[in-house]
């Protein structure tokens, strides 16, 4: 990768043949491409920036800046922010963990939807910290448009990374974060929460969610065939690439093909306001097939319970609409199981890492 020092000097050198020309605004897109090619994200998103209050209007100039700044985030960001199910229960919750006077931390700011309902629910001071300087700076902009700059602090740095009396002067009567993935543990959340307890928290502060669960069931996805299993077609035998099949494979939680064939389990729980957290664990459990039918795998999925009333959950359920996805797990070969025939399942985790298999 290129060097910090030779990107500037590149900049300077471009901006400076740029500067007065009517081409301005498309040569600084064109630049802020070339410097994200480099992988020096944030210079071009700041060029991006640039490009764009100097070309305001273009339609050119707005596409490409489009294409550029949403490859420099995660796409999950916008489905999460609209998610209506996800912001009333957010909002619910933490309406009722905050009263008078609450100094809440949030981890992971995002775009800034959580610490402006954590403010819009009354909290005195929001601190939120963000390691992408990226989101953060977009989450400062998003949080001075809506009013809320003179009560929300984004702090662009990870969470272990805050330093108590300097980037939090005390410690919060409240900690939030949302940094669940799909696994639950992708962006580990284990550490983070358990860190923020210890170092950056009331012994007593509140913790939104209170708890996070894996559940499984057994299940039949009619795209199997095509995206869970390959042995033969058009008349070959592809069992070589069979180990290549993906271990597990991302589903709408609305697809009307996915069907569970067993009643949900929880395979693992973690209270998330523990001062410590298993990094690793390991559990067999036997799912029971509710009906004469094919399985082809198994499927899990996230449950965040918010508080003791307001529930997250992300289970496979025809048409329904969530930002979080389930996944499938599946078979080497499709099963056929007869009503309360067992099936049993192994699941592990380690630090961020999720596995799932048929036990024997």
């Amino acid at each position: 990768m290129t060097s910090e020092s030779e990107i500037e000097r590149m900049i300077e050198s471009f901006e400076r043949a740029l500067q007065g020309r009517p081409n301005y605004a498309i040569g600084m897109i064109g630049l802020a491409e070339v410097v994200a090619g480099k992988k020096h994200k944030f210079r071009a998103f700041e060029l991006c920036q640039k490009a764009l209050a100097a070309g305001a209007g273009d339609a050119e100039i707005a596409a490409r800046a489009r294409r550029l700044l949403s490859s420099l985030v995660p796409g999950y960001h916008v489905p999460m922010m609209n998610d209506a199910r996800r912001n009333a229960a957010w909002s619910k919750a933490l309406r009722g963990a905050i009263h008078p006077g609450t100094h809440a931390l949030e981890i992971g700011t995002g775009g800034g939807m959580l610490a402006l309902i954590a403010a819009r629910a009354g909290a005195e001071k929001v601190t939120t910290c963000e390691r992408d300087p990226i989101l953060a700076n977009v989450a400062r902009q998003i949080i001075a448009r809506n009013g809320f700059a003179d009560r929300i602090e984004v702090i662009a740095k990870a969470s272990d990374a805050l330093v108590p009396g300097k980037d939090i002067a005390a410690p919060a009567d409240l900690l939030f974060c949302d940094i669940f993935g799909d696994d639950l543990l992708d962006f580990e959340p284990l550490a983070a929460l358990a860190d923020a307890r210890r170092r950056l928290t009331k012994p007593d502060a509140v913790v939104v969610p209170a708890a996070g669960a894996i559940r499984l069931a057994l299940a039949e996805w009619e795209s199997y065939p095509v995206r869970g299993h390959v042995d033969h077609a058009s008349g070959f035998d592809l069992t070589s690439f069979t180990d290549f099949v993906p271990l597990s494979i991302s589903v709408r939680i609305g697809d009307r093909g996915l069907a569970l064939r067993s009643e949900p389990a929880e395979a693992l729980r973690f209270d998330l306001a523990a001062l410590s957290q298993p990094m690793q664990g390991r559990m067999e459990l036997a799912l029971a097939a509710t009906e004469d039918a094919m399985v082809n795998g198994i499927v899990h999925w996230i449950r965040l319970e918010l508080d003791a009333e307001t529930i997250l959950e992300a289970r496979p359920e025809a048409g329904a609409t969530f930002f979080s996805s389930p996944r499938f797990w599946p078979l080497a070969e499709a099963v056929s199981m007869r009503r309360g025939e067992t099936l049993r399942v192994a699941i592990a985790h380690e630090e961020k890492r999720l596995t799932i298999w048929p036990a024997r």
